[in-house]
């Protein structure tokens, strides 16, 4: 997803008449293909590290004041977006450690209706398998218990929570 920092740069390297190698060479890479490849990882996605942009601005010789508006502006719309997401009702489900690094997320029964309820049942299961359980109610809550079924924990989910790569099997 093109942002405005990533649309505004193209426009700029457009504008100054400069493709992908040109602005590599200018931005003091060696190796053309992968400075091609950042300036378009930032171009079509918007994704860039602080040492690339800070290359790109020297190379395009933007002003950062410009720069730093846009920063905030995608950091504004992003968060929106997130917290529009984050709103979104959906199904409850619960994950349970099967064995360190493998998990595996179940829907709860329909019967199911409250958090109470969730809490309940998927304490039983943590207790019965004696195994580690996260509870989801909804995309901004996790609620984890123990072995022995026992709630240890509860995380408010918000847009600077980083989560690890990870992989489901259903």
């Amino acid at each position: 997803m093109a942002t405005n920092l990533a649309k505004y740069i193209k426009q700029e390297r457009i504008k100054q008449g400069l493709n992908y190698a040109e602005l590599s060479r200018l931005m003091g890479y060696i190796n053309i293909n992968r400075g091609m490849r950042r300036i378009i990882d930032l171009e079509c996605e918007g994704k860039v590290n602080s040492e690339i942009l800070r290359k790109i601005i020297y190379a395009l010789k933007l002003n950062e004041d410009i720069i730093n508006e846009l920063i905030r502006k995608d950091r504004e719309a992003y968060e929106e977006d997130y917290e529009r997401w984050l709103n979104e009702p959906i199904s409850m489900y619960y994950t349970v450690r099967v064995m360190p690094a493998i998990y595996l997320s179940y829907d709860l029964p329909s019967y199911i209706k409250t958090v109470d309820e969730t809490i309940d049942y998927a304490s039983a299961i943590a207790k019965d398998e004696k195994k580690l359980v996260w509870l989801s109610p909804s995309r901004k809550i996790i609620i984890f218990i123990n072995k022995e079924g026992e709630v240890i924990g509860r995380k408010e989910v918000t847009y600077d929570d980083i989560e690890l790569p990870y992989m489901k099997i259903r």
